[in-house]
């Protein structure tokens, strides 16, 4: 399920492809003007991501960590983070360069080097006081626009998500704060939308599962129904 994000992606891929290859034999139709725009725009698109990976690629990591940083800021996903991408395809990232990064930016702009040293050094992440790692996911959170990096409850979840509840206990005040803030918690990509226009999941949502699961409820979802969710929400509240 993790993958629904790239499924339209791949099959807008294949149909164009489809008629690219339809289109050299001499007995099939001519592409229409829609289909040849179509086939354009793409070709376009790949080589303008070919050629930004490739500029990521040359990059030297000081580099490629000023620009995690820029990304994180801007709230990038680790998918759709070039830096973050790049960086975690290499074996000589120093670590204490993200621990620096992560010391530096405890709230939302430092969630991207916190996961990338999730993710290439578990040893030294685990070190990093709890509180500090919490701070930082809770503030993500928070303040999140779109809400594909924490994933959907019922159905998958991103790495931020899995830290978040690894964070446990420390991340338990925040995120008691959320439950009061019904404002929408959207994703994009078309499958993932039409499971967020089901679920209608909002912010306090997010902060529901978690407290369910960081407090040993592990077999915990989600109900579908917002009214069913508000009830569990009180209650937890009240706590």
């Amino acid at each position: 399920m993790k993958n629904l994000r790239t499924t339209s992606a791949s099959i807008f891929l294949c149909l164009c492809l489809a008629g690219c290859a339809g289109s050299s034999d001499k007995s099939a139709p001519p592409l229409t003007d829609t289909q040849n725009q179509a086939k354009t725009t793409l070709e376009s698109q790949m080589k303008t991501a070919a050629k930004t990976a490739e500029t990521y690629h040359a990059m030297d990591n000081p580099a490629l960590l000023n620009k995690l940083v820029e990304q994180s800021a801007a709230q990038k996903e680790p998918f759709n983070s070039l830096a973050y991408r790049e960086l975690k395809t290499r074996t000589n990232v120093d670590s204490n360069s993200l621990i620096t990064l992560v010391k530096q930016n405890t709230n939302a702009t430092g969630l991207l080097p916190l996961l990338l040293l999730r993710k290439l050094d578990n040893k030294s992440y685990v070190a990093l006081p709890v509180e500090m790692r919490a701070k930082i996911l809770t503030d993500a959170l928070q303040s999140s626009k779109n809400f594909n990096t924490w994933g959907l409850p019922h159905l998958y979840l991103e790495d931020a998500s899995n830290a978040m509840m690894e964070a446990g206990r420390s991340t338990v005040p925040a995120l008691t704060r959320m439950l009061s803030e019904t404002r929408p918690a959207p994703v994009f990509g078309s499958q993932e939308y039409m499971e967020y226009e089901q679920y209608k999941y909002r912010l306090c949502d997010y902060a529901l599962f978690f407290l369910e699961k960081i407090q040993g409820n592990a077999d915990f979802r989600l109900p579908l129904s917002v009214e069913e969710r508000d009830s569990l929400i009180k209650k937890m509240s009240a706590k």
